[in-house]
């Protein structure tokens, strides 16, 4: 049976190009085994990906879905590994790495700075 493909909607929450190529190696890294089901090819990662940033945006339940994605049940399993494998915290790393480059600045903050003061602690202390 040959794999779904998906067709972008069009929605505010969808990935522009630049940014997938820029999260494609996080998310579907090349030498990375392959099981069965929908994570053969890249496209079917980004549909996943893009039902994840369109619930986190709207609010909506899984079942709500629209039907240009994929079901909520391998929706809903992308964001499980991915949780479990750590990818959020490396992609906003990516990300940051990307704008403080952007910035022309270093691609962390200094150890002592206030920056990375307040992100040690996690929380203003007054």
């Amino acid at each position: 049976m040959a794999a779904k493909t998906y067709r972008r909607a069009g929605y505010d929450s969808d990935l522009s190009d630049a940014e997938w190529e820029l999260l494609k190696p996080l998310i579907y890294p090349v030498d990375a085994k392959r099981g069965r089901g929908r994570w053969r090819d890249p496209d079917s990662a980004r549909a996943c990906l893009e039902a994840i940033r369109y619930v986190l945006k709207t609010g909506c339940q899984w079942s709500l879905l629209p039907r240009e994605f994929p079901p909520k049940s391998t929706v809903h399993d992308a964001l499980a590994r991915w949780s479990q494998q750590g990818l959020w915290p490396r992609i906003n790393e990516a990300l940051r790495t990307r704008t403080r480059l952007m910035l022309k600045k270093t691609p962390c903050p200094a150890p002592l700075s206030s920056t990375a003061r307040v992100s040690k602690a996690g929380s203003f202390r007054l």
